[in-house]
C-alpha cells in the first residue's frame, strides 16, 4: 500500500487586489489604509482597481500624476 505524503498548509501573504493602493511617485503597491507610501513616504497614491480597466484608467493615471507633480 502506497501512502501520499501529507502536505502542510504554509502561511502566506494574500492581498486582493482591490484593496491595494498605487504610489505614484515610486510606484510601489501597498495595503489601502495606509496615510503614506511605506517604501518612499509620499502621500500620492490611487487604487490600483484603476489599472486593471485598461486603455481608459491608463489616461487617468497619466492626467492624475502629471497634475500632482504641478
Amino acid at each position: 500500500m502506497y501512502l501520499k505524503p501529507v502536505s502542510t498548509l504554509r502561511p502566506h501573504l494574500h492581498l486582493p487586489l482591490k484593496r491595494l493602493a498605487l504610489c505614484l511617485d515610486c510606484e510601489e503597491c501597498f495595503e489601502l489604509g495606509a496615510e503614506a507610501c511605506p517604501a518612499c513616504g509620499s502621500g500620492t497614491s490611487t487604487t490600483l482597481a484603476l489599472f486593471l480597466d485598461g486603455g481608459q484608467a491608463s489616461a487617468e493615471f497619466a492626467g492624475a500624476r502629471a497634475s500632482r507633480a504641478a
